[in-house]
């Protein structure tokens, strides 16, 4: 019944979900003979020498020049299917930068709003991309590394532009990682293999590609010790994990995190706990699924193909959309949960620039994908009781379960137990190193399709900051268009000098716990305190309780 119950709640949170959305030691690049090819220069050439080979890349106007589909790691394929990202075997011809690396195998889309499909995928997809405007290589331009969002089950780094960031002075690369089955498996014969662990390959990924930002980016015009992270949802997830992680340490020097973090109580690799299996145990149910047997030995797994696998995975919802499972304290990238690791000052102590948006949950309203009546209290009630533990006569104080409440308490709830609480909490936890965070509050309410019935929706930064208004169909016009150039003035600022304040546009005060300073970045830009702090208190304890 229990599990009935769970699989409803999830079923009915498919956008949610879906949207929430390199072994440092293991991973050495190689050096290629085929770099002495190219007569030393300071300029940024259009032939590029990385770890690997040469690159060719492609002039686009204005100084701007992309270097599309790079290789950072050998394709995760044959034996290598779930291992740790392996080093690159030097190519000898120069590799085509004009065509993007074809995205990671990951499901079709299930949500119109946030649509993921692509034609065509592939498991050999661990490639990056760099936009550069840099005319030499001394020039050492701050670098921004975009990680994408998608539940770490979706999306691409192909679904970025860096054209309009990159005119804000800045070096702009965005990468692929493994995703869902492929990025994120543990089984006990591949913890056998790795020592001892397993699992958490994506950020493994992420790790690589940063290792490879680190030795690579100077000769675009970047400044490898200049270097900021971020990414939004998932990619913010992924911003936590980073910082949290010993395995990313000394290969940034500064999170921009949007819209989601990975406080929640996380899986073990090996034990049971709060009513989440072990990573292991989950990964030998998998295979069953996989394969469509009993036992599969790891060689019968990787003979599989793709395709069979993905299958398996999308059969039941409630294993799915269960992102939870998807982070795990695996000994290594994670050697325990993030929450603990910033608890004790444990991060990276790097400043953070950290946020959520006022409306993020309106676009997960179960009305915008199902069809027939939806019974929002009893739907509220078992997302609350899905999500904390203790006592929840607090969490209904604040979000009514009444009849003519709970659809707004629904939206409301899911909006502050997945991204306002998470972002607080992370501000929260920097008081414990030395360097700044500053907190925002995005309220700005973008124009689709002649509404802006959605508010500040899950992701709606996302076309302002990128300088891409075409996204998600947003009515372009010159308010819209300058609010953008402000938004790529404060976050490429924050990127040049850990600080978000812009003349002209915000004094931005770092946040204190006795002191919440809050950017609200909305039709005015303005400093609070304390935004939503009682309902922000209510779902940690909430949290705390589960684990108890």
């Amino acid at each position: 019944m229990k599990d009935n119950i769970l699989k409803k709640v999830v079923a009915a949170l498919v956008p949610l979900l879906l949207a929430a959305c390199a072994d440092q030691t293991a991973y050495q690049g190689n050096e290629s003979a085929a770099a002495d090819k190219l007569p030393e220069s300071k300029l940024v050439a259009d032939v590029v020498a990385v770890t690997g080979g040469l690159v060719r890349g492609r002039a686009r106007g204005e100084g701007l020049q992309e270097f599309l589909g790079i290789p950072y790691a050998a394709p995760p394929v044959g034996d290598l299917r779930w291992q740790p990202p392996a080093p690159l075997t030097a190519w000898e011809d120069e590799h085509d930068g004009a065509q993007f690396g074809l995205p990671c195998y990951q499901p079709g889309s299930l949500s119109a709003f946030y649509d993921r499909s692509y034609e065509e995928m592939s498991e050999d997809c661990l490639t990056l991309n760099v936009w550069t405007r840099a005319e030499k290589t001394s020039d050492a331009l701050p670098v921004m590394v975009w990680i994408h969002g998608g539940a770490l089950v979706m999306g691409s780094g192909i679904d970025y532009d860096g054209a309009p960031l990159t005119a804000k002075g800045v070096v702009l690369v965005t990468i692929n990682y493994r995703l869902g089955p492929f990025g994120f498996y543990a089984h006990p014969e591949l913890s056998t293999e790795g020592g001892g662990s397993s699992g958490n390959q994506g950020f493994r990924d992420q790790i690589a590609a940063l290792t490879w930002v680190r030795e690579n980016i100077e000769q675009f015009g970047g400044d490898p010790d200049n270097v900021t992270i971020f990414g939004e949802s998932a990619g913010s997830w992924s911003m936590s994990v980073m910082q949290a992680s010993p395995m990313a340490r000394g290969l940034f020097s500064k999170v921009i995190g949007q819209s989601g973090a990975r406080f929640i109580p996380a899986p073990d690799l090996k034990v049971g706990r709060w009513g989440i299996p072990s990573a292991e145990d989950r990964g030998e149910t998998l295979a069953r699924l996989f394969a469509g047997v009993d036992a599969p030995d790891l060689e019968a797994l990787r003979e599989l193909p793709a395709s069979s696998i993905l299958e398996g995975y999308t059969t039941d919802p409630a294993i799915l959309l269960n992102f939870d499972w998807l982070t795990i304290v695996d000994g290594e990238v994670l050697p325990d949960e993030v929450n603990t690791i910033f608890a004790e000052g444990r991060q990276a102590d790097v400043p953070v620039m950290i946020g959520s948006n006022a409306d993020e949950a309106t676009t997960f309203d179960p009305a915008l994908s199902m069809v027939g009546p939806i019974d929002y209290v009893k739907l509220h009630k078992q997302f609350v009781g899905a999500t904390l533990g203790g006592d929840q006569a607090g969490i209904f104080a604040l979000y009514p379960d009444s009849l003519e409440q709970a659809r707004d308490s629904y939206i409301r709830f899911n909006t502050d137990a997945n991204f306002t609480q998470p972002m607080r909490l992370w501000a929260d936890y920097m008081g414990n190193v030395s360097s700044p965070a500053y907190l925002y509050w995005w309220d700005w309410r973008p124009v689709i399709d002649g509404s802006d019935q959605y508010g500040a929706f899950h992701a709606a930064e996302i076309p302002y900051v990128f300088g891409d208004l075409a996204m998600f169909n947003i009515e372009a016009n010159a308010r819209e268009t300058a609010f953008s150039e402000t938004m790529m003035t404060i976050w490429s600022n924050f990127a040049k000098n850990g600080d978000p304040s812009s003349e002209g546009i915000i004094d931005w005060p770092a946040y204190a716990k006795d002191k919440p300073t809050t950017a609200v970045l909305g039709a005015e830009i303005t400093l609070e305190e304390g935004v939503r702090s009682d309902q922000v208190q209510v779902i940690t304890t909430g949290y705390d309780a589960r684990r108890n």
